[in-house]
């Protein structure tokens, strides 16, 4: 293991931390404000280039715009609580099937403060962090395993192994410290736990070397290999009802965005003209400070809607498997160098 582990997700997945910020850290208002001022603010400069078509007395392509944008905020905000109730219907269903989740829900429970050793409160980012925990005893009894071997390597690469399962685990567990469910935080911490690179090193590790391992070290390796399994499922599980809560939260955002969207458009569509709104502000006409500006609030609810699946989207993608396999090539390169 001569490489270091990518253990955050700026070194796995090869992407500067400005991406990523706008991706998945940031506050979803913020992207939508930045994303609205730099509209607002190209609508304004184009608008210098030809100031013409808003002052054409043929035609009103103000008129014409904004009937669009009515009917597009409509369209779109019912499609879009249309889907929301649809992905949220899943959690509906017959008592059956409700005390089959409710069965898996505890079951992974059980495992995971089997593994821990420890039971503590029932929020997400607590079962999350006794995971962490477990990892981090399980790698040092490990390491303990095998400090009597006479492979020297071995020796050598569980050191490294498990110095840096601990390093990892130290640093989700303070992230998790203060995070609640419904924060980002829980599956911002959750992200940066590469579980499955940590299974393929220890299978490798006892593959390569079990001539050298005796029934203690074996135990030790089993030990590890199932607690971090368990993180997989336990990942994706808070991810789903992240994301279900997000979509929530989504709905909301745009129905509260459409409603000044609606009247502002209207507005717009009834008492804004040139005639209405003549004279200058900064060399650029009343006219095209209003309308970029009633423009602009019209496609906050798209806004809104293209801020929060950049985040779900990412998500989704950097948790596309369950399991030791690997999938993006950033997380691949040197890893597997001994």
């Amino acid at each position: 293991m001569s490489s270091p582990e990518a253990s955050n997700r700026q070194a796995r997945t090869g992407e500067s931390s400005a991406r990523l910020w706008v991706l998945l850290d940031a506050r979803r208002s913020a992207i939508v404000a930045m994303m609205a001022v730099a509209i607002f603010l190209a609508l304004v400069l184009l608008s210098t280039l030809d100031p013409s078509p808003l002052a054409e007395s043929s035609g009103d392509p103000i008129d014409t715009a904004f009937q669009g944008l009515i009917g597009a905020v409509i369209t779109g905000v019912s499609l879009v609580v249309s889907i929301t109730q649809l992905s949220l219907s899943q959690e509906l269903g017959p008592v059956g099937g409700q005390r089959d989740r409710m069965d898996s829900s505890l079951g992974l429970q059980d495992d995971i403060e089997s593994a821990a050793g420890e039971i503590e409160s029932p929020d997400p980012s607590t079962y999350l962090r006794l995971l962490c925990v477990a990892s981090r005893k399980q790698a040092s009894a490990l390491q303990s395993a095998v400090a009597e071997s006479d492979d020297e390597l071995l020796g050598e690469r569980v050191d490294r192994f498990a110095s840096r399962v601990v390093e990892n685990a130290e640093g989700i567990e303070t992230e998790l410290a203060d995070a609640r469910f419904g924060d980002f935080a829980v599956i911002r911490a959750a992200l940066n736990y590469n579980y499955s690179w940590k299974i393929y090193a220890a299978r490798r590790l006892r593959i390569e070397h079990t001539d050298s391992i005796d029934e203690q070290a074996s135990e030790a390796f089993e030990d590890i290999v199932d607690t971090l399994s368990l993180f997989g499922p336990a990942r994706e599980y808070f991810k789903t009802q992240y994301v279900q809560w997000e979509l929530v939260n989504l709905s909301r955002t745009i129905i509260y965005a459409a409603i000044p969207a609606l009247v502002v458009s209207i507005a717009t569509v009834f008492y804004v003209d040139e005639t209405a709104l003549s004279g200058m502000t900064f060399g650029i006409s009343n006219l095209t400070w209003v309308a970029s500006a009633s423009a602009t609030i019209a496609v906050l609810p798209f806004l809104v809607l293209v801020a929060y699946m950049l985040r779900l989207a990412t998500i989704s993608k950097r948790t596309g498997t369950t399991g030791p396999f690997i999938l993006r090539e950033a997380e691949r390169l040197d890893v597997f160098d001994w």
